[in-house]
């Protein structure tokens, strides 16, 4: 019994119909799309020159009857909706007919389709939507489906697509994207002759860490009647938000009320112009979200927009407030806590040894403050006596007057500060210092990360870091990149992950008037990085060099991001809280 049909022009009207074939990418959307709507639990997705050559998808669905074959290359032919009120519950990725008809309008196309249990498939080919040439064939059951050369005849539209690389890369994107939210089918990529990328059934944790490299440890879960996924941690963080992936009801979706909510649940726990790593599903009923507004599918509108900004929000704001081992703020008045503040006192072991309890704790990496032969710009830190610490994190100190100020400093964002004055410094008069490393550090890109990596390399040489090819990439499709090299404040950190952060962020504005603005941002970063964060205790002596850094940089009391590094309080407005 035929399931595919071509809708009636009234159901079709309603239908919002447009180009759903912009560039290689985007058909392999529709393929995947067709495939899991097919029931498949093995999807294997052949690719030669970045899709300009050939897409190929082979998968283990349901197939397609012989007399609906022809059928499903008809624009408006479906056999997901067929009244008006099936467009107000749809639950399917496809429903649109559309598809194939436009993909086999601009390319040479092979189907090969078999039904369980059918004793031989069928084939069907069109050229560039030309009549199709159907005939028997001993396929094995599921779809198989190859579109090459595509905009074969439409070379103004050829003409536009960028290099076999970047292609790839863009496709390998919607295929992680697809395959993330599909946790338990196995999804399999092979780009030409390279390494094929295997993603095996298991949960979303596992299929986060096969897709993207990241730790168990550094997610948490979201898992309620509405909401489903994970987050990751405060410093899983990204220049772009191209780590944030959101869904609603299993298709993938771009929309702007749950990205800001997303944002406004993580609150201060993120830097500004940082993005988080984020896989979420909003779970709703169909008839609650239209998701037939865009021709590919990809924006949604939802009925209550507020109420899913709120869902999303506070589910974000109680996993991170749950799984946080430190205090959480996310207005300036609200404070989460989950200690008491404890005082410690300072300078109990011998001089220059850290202070605390140092019996049960590996000594940390000393901090790297960078000396200066400048003239005094800020006499007043050089006054402070350090009396002690808050939370490993806060350094208390007093001026030596009897009516004096009490000092509390911020030690990360205080040599952070520090730290970025003097690269600063460097970069502009073209004297930054690199060090060498013993044993260089690798990492692999994919082919987008691989582009911006070469984009971004002429300033991150001028930043200290020498950074060289090495070779294609096994894992991940793109190139393996050696950083022989690091600024010196770098020296004794690894690297990689910075380098990756950078190149984003230099390579999106690597040649317009905006260039400068990114350079201040990436210096930031490095900055950031080349000073310890988290709590930590500090001996006298990194004490005393933190506060005669701070007397010779032009400092107004932030940090490099905006956010306060020094609260002074006077006696007096001290002994006005106890009302003395």
């Amino acid at each position: 019994m035929s399931r595919i049909h071509i809708l009636d022009k009234s159901l079709a009207s309603k239908i919002a119909a447009g180009e759903v074939v912009e560039r290689p990418e985007s058909v392999l959307k529709e393929l995947l799309e067709n495939s899991i709507d097919a029931g498949a639990t093995m999807i294997t997705v052949h690719i030669i020159e970045g899709g300009k050559r050939l897409i190929k998808v082979v998968d283990n669905g349901a197939g397609i009857a012989k007399e609906d074959a022809p059928l499903a290359f008809l624009r408006h032919a479906t056999s997901k909706i067929s009244t008006e009120d099936d467009l107000e519950r749809i639950m399917t990725m496809g429903f649109r007919g559309e598809a194939l008809a436009s993909i086999s309008a601009v390319s040479r196309v092979t189907l090969r389709t078999r039904r369980p249990g059918e004793i031989e498939g069928t084939s069907v080919i069109i050229e560039g939507g030309s009549e199709p040439v159907i005939s028997d064939d001993g396929c094995p059951e599921g779809t198989s489906i190859e579109i090459k050369d595509l905009f074969y005849n439409t070379p103004a539209r050829l003409k536009f697509l960028r290099g076999a690389e970047a292609e790839y890369g863009r496709i390998l994107e919607i295929f992680k994207k697809i395959a993330l939210v599909n946790p338990d089918k196995r999804f399999r990529i092979i780009h030409g002759s390279g390494r094929p990328l295997d993603a095996m059934p298991g949960t979303l944790r596992q299929r986060i860490a096969d897709l993207f490299g990241v730790e168990a440890s550094q997610l948490i879960e979201i898992d309620t009647p509405d909401l489903k996924g994970f987050i990751g941690n405060h410093e899983l963080t990204y220049p772009t938000p191209k780590y944030v992936n959101t869904y609603v009801n299993g298709r993938w979706v771009r929309d702007r009320s749950i990205n800001r909510a997303i944002l406004e649940g993580f609150g201060q726990l993120l830097d500004p112009g940082r993005h988080p790593f984020v896989v979420l599903d909003l779970i709703t009923p169909p008839e609650d979200v239209d998701v037939n507004i865009h021709p590919t599918k990809s924006e949604v509108r939802f009925k209550n927009t507020r109420y899913v900004y709120d869902i999303v929000k506070y589910a974000v704001r109680g996993a991170l407030t749950n799984s946080s081992t430190r205090p959480v703020s996310y207005e300036k008045s609200q404070t989460f806590r989950t200690s008491a503040p404890q005082m410690q006192r300072p300078f109990l072991a011998e001089e220059g040894a850290p202070y605390g309890n140092t019996a049960s704790v590996t000594p940390p990496p000393a901090f790297e403050f960078i000396g200066s032969d400048e003239a005094t710009k800020n006499p007043e830190f050089l006054r402070l006596n350090i009396i002690g610490q808050l939370w490993g994190e806060f350094i208390v100190a007093e001026t030596p007057e009897r009516d004096g100020i009490i000092y509390i400093i911020d030690q990360h964002g205080a040599a952070e500060r520090c730290a970025y004055e003097k690269l600063k410094e460097r970069f502009s008069s073209g004297t930054v210092r690199s060090q060498a490393l013993l044993l260089p550090e690798q990492f692999e890109t994919t082919p987008d990360e691989k582009e911006e990596v070469q984009k971004a390399l002429p300033r991150l040489t001028e930043m200290g870091f020498e950074v060289v090819p090495f070779g294609p990439s096994l894992k991940s499709g793109g190139e393996t990149f050696l950083i022989k090299s690091v600024p010196d404040i770098l020296s004794s950190r690894a690297s990689a992950g910075l380098v990756m952060d950078l190149s984003q962020e230099l390579s999106v504005y690597g040649g317009s008037s905006r260039i400068d603005e990114k350079i201040e941002s990436a210096l930031m970063r490095v900055a950031c990085h080349s000073v310890v964060r988290g709590p930590r205790p500090m001996s006298r002596q990194e004490g005393q060099a933190l506060l005669k850094d701070l007397s010779k940089v032009d400092f107004s009391g932030h940090c490099p991001h905006g956010r306060p590094v020094v609260k002074k309080i006077s006696r007096s407005e001290l002994e006005a809280v106890f009302k003395r």
